[in-house]
């Protein structure tokens, strides 16, 4: 549970105790503060203590000064007037003994909302990349064919025969511009020992390369499936 105050955050631990975290971006208390905000939800941080003063300490902070009254109380002697009086009057009609003041819970502040929703942003992000990279390999099932070009190496002279004339024509070689890939195989054999009977029987298993490849690939298309539109507009747009 955290609580809010002026410029810092208390933390309460599991055993009761209380620790204070610092506003500070670069402080480790404080990101696993934002992080526990985002994964747990807003509601495990309460809002800073509001204080509402009490009549008494409303009236104190409105009343005249001593010398104020004191040429006030002077002056309705001199005049016949009620000045003091009805000053005093007022001020304490503004501020009714009803007014018992106390302390309150205020809102939780925007601003971990918006930090608690920034980190999200930024683990889905993350997240995002890894499955978009883990995607980009090959399947070890399927290999990877190997690219080929045609390049011209020089040309030759050779007799047409339908036309009657020497011609020229080029010479073209087969060039490998990238190596393949070949595919794993989805099973594999493997021998088993029979202590007792000392006997040996061989099992067609699924080959645990491509089932572990496969079981991450469908994990980052999960990844992949699941990421915000606004995620994956940020990381396109940083492409």
């Amino acid at each position: 549970m955290y609580k809010i105050s002026y410029k810092s955050i208390t933390r309460t631990n599991e055993n009761g105790s209380k620790s204070g975290i610092p506003e500070d971006p670069t402080n480790r208390d404080y990101q696993q503060f934002i992080q526990d905000a985002a994964e747990q939800g807003i509601e495990i941080v309460e809002g800073p203590d509001i204080t509402e003063p009490d009549y008494a300490s409303l009236r104190q902070q409105e009343y005249p000064s001593r010398e104020e009254q004191l040429d006030m109380m002077y002056w309705d002697r001199v005049n016949g007037t009620n000045v003091w009086e009805e000053t005093i009057q007022a001020i304490k009609a503004k501020y009714p003994k009803t007014i018992t003041g106390g302390t309150t819970i205020g809102e939780v502040p925007d601003w971990v909302q918006e930090a608690a929703d920034n980190w999200t942003f930024n683990r889905q992000l993350r997240e995002y990349v890894d499955a978009v990279e883990r995607l980009e390999r090959y399947v070890l099932s399927e290999g990877v064919a190997a690219v080929i070009e045609d390049r011209v190496i020089g040309t030759e002279k050779y007799y047409d025969h339908v036309a009657l004339e020497e011609k020229e024509r080029d010479i073209i070689d087969r060039v490998v511009i990238k190596e393949g890939i070949d595919p794993i195989e989805r099973t594999i054999e493997v021998v088993e020992h029979n202590q007792e009977t000392k006997e040996q029987t061989t099992k067609i298993i699924d080959n645990p390369l491509v089932v572990k490849d496969e079981e991450e690939r469908r994990a980052a298309q999960e990844v992949v499936d699941s990421t915000p539109l606004k995620v994956i507009e940020a990381y396109n747009s940083a492409l």
